[in-house]
């Protein structure tokens, strides 16, 4: 079934808001935003028609996924102007790809980035397609990173020194530890705040399409090309954040490396040299040492990009600001809940505290969340918690050695236990809130030879 691309087009993440994918007869078979701004649609009443049924304004010629599908074109960072039924009118920055499997055309997904009407009047000159500001509100700033355990302190230190420089970075540390929300940080507190901010999961888009991405294309350099600005253009002035570059293929690598000395980047099919100023900031889920070691990462790349080096601690090394980020959380549900919730009670801190949190930040928020969800009084209680925290499947082992064998321990014996009723290592990544290449990393790193039915 065509729903099954929706798994892996998600995992672009900070790239869209929206996302439809058709199958080849242009019908809609998913229909999903992430945001609550831009147009209001009807996802369930969405499949089954044609995009050009949900917009007032779009003929079948012009809609990008139809022209997916039957010319198998690919559109990228095109600036689309859609009205919804109601009337309703918004701008979108969308990429549509066609999905071919045994060289057919079976569908296209089309993936769109909401951009405000204000914005668009004040800061973007449509002509050219070139960012020249961007509002800074919805990024995170320094005050936003949680914590008064001495590792974050010390992060948040090198951070605001760091801003007032133009030197590249390399974020580095565990699948959801917050890498973004510190790279936003270092954006948002520097001279360059008032300029775009642009994030890209490199892990999520194949490496085929990452060069049209990162450099832009001209028109007729391939099928359904058109002059369109890369992401390198679209950030000048600001901040390009790229996420798991050593996910990267390495010989991209050596194209984003020549990008960065020379600071000039040339368009797919082009032969202008267009001059950059952009500040990198690059992050990977591992260490340094571990991905230059396994080949993930070109050493050339790695020097290049880690004039300045920060470590995002893992959860599990801070727990004193457990009590903070609970604090933190419950205030930001009882918000977007309407909810009343006052706190959690002694034994539900005492078990955050002893679970070693493999999933990180990301997965504490869940937790929270989930809380919310069964909470019958003011109070969360450790019944209210998902059964892997409430049932301390957390507890080292005791004959373990130090620390470090405890926490392997576990984690090898959680990977397992969480692997029994999978069905792939995507569903199982998913299920324990953390990438696939993290999770093919442990995988080697344990040993462990899982069978999925």
């Amino acid at each position: 079934m065509i729903e099954r691309y929706y798994n892996f087009i998600t995992r672009i993440e900070n790239f869209f808001d929206f996302i439809m994918i058709v199958d080849d007869k242009c019908i809609v078979r998913v229909c999903k935003s992430f945001t609550k701004k831009g147009l209001i649609i009807d996802e369930k009443k969405s499949i089954g028609k044609t995009p050009w049924d949900l917009s007032l304004n779009l003929s079948e010629e012009d809609s990008t996924l139809y022209r997916a599908v039957k010319y198998g074109e690919t559109t990228i960072n095109r600036l689309n102007r859609l009205k919804d039924v109601s009337g309703q009118e918004d701008v979108f920055l969308d990429s549509t790809f066609p999905i071919r499997e045994n060289n057919k055309i079976i569908g296209a997904i089309n993936i769109a980035k909401y951009i405000d009407e204000t914005l668009t009047k004040n800061f973007i000159n449509v002509a050219n397609m070139t960012f020249t500001h961007t509002d800074t509100n919805d990024l995170y700033r320094l005050n936003h990173i949680i914590g008064n355990s001495e590792e974050i302190q010390l992060m948040k230190n090198r951070i605001q020194k760091i801003s007032m420089t133009n030197s590249n970075v390399l974020i580095y540390g565990e699948s959801g530890t917050g890498k973004e929300m510190v790279a936003q940080s270092i954006h948002s507190e520097s001279s360059r705040k008032y300029n775009c901010f642009i994030a890209q999961n490199c892990a999520a888009i194949p490496h085929t399409l990452l060069e049209s991405i990162f450099f832009g294309t001209t028109k007729g350099s391939f099928t359904g090309a058109e002059n369109k600005p890369g992401i390198f253009e679209l950030a000048n002035g600001g901040t390009l954040f790229l996420d798991e570059i050593n996910s990267m293929d390495l010989s991209m690598q050596a194209k984003l490396l020549r990008a960065i000395e020379e600071k000039r980047i040339t368009r797919i099919g082009g032969l202008e040299n267009i001059k950059i100023d952009v500040r990198i900031i690059a992050a990977i889920n591992e260490t340094p040492e571990d991905c230059m070691r396994e080949r993930r990462m070109r050493e050339d790349l790695f020097y290049r990009l880690s004039c300045i080096q920060i470590k995002v601690p893992p959860l599990r090394e801070r727990k004193e600001d457990i009590p903070h980020l609970t604090e933190h959380f419950i205030e930001l549900y009882n918000r977007e809940m309407q909810s009343q919730i006052e706190g959690v009670t002694s034994e539900v801190l005492e078990l955050f505290t002893a679970y070693p949190w493999p999933g990180n930040i990301r997965e504490f928020k869940n937790v929270i969340e989930s809380a919310f969800n069964f909470t019958t009084t003011r109070v969360i209680c450790k019944d209210d918690l998902p059964d892997f925290i409430k049932n301390n499947l957390n507890r080292p082992d005791k004959d373990s050695e130090n620390l470090n064998e405890a926490l392997e321990a576990f984690e090898r014996d959680f990977i397992l236990r969480q692997a029994k009723g999978k069905k792939s290592l995507t569903e199982l990544a998913d299920s324990i809130w953390i990438s696939r290449q993290v999770l093919n990393y442990k995988l080697k790193k344990y040993n462990l030879d899982l069978k999925f039915d």
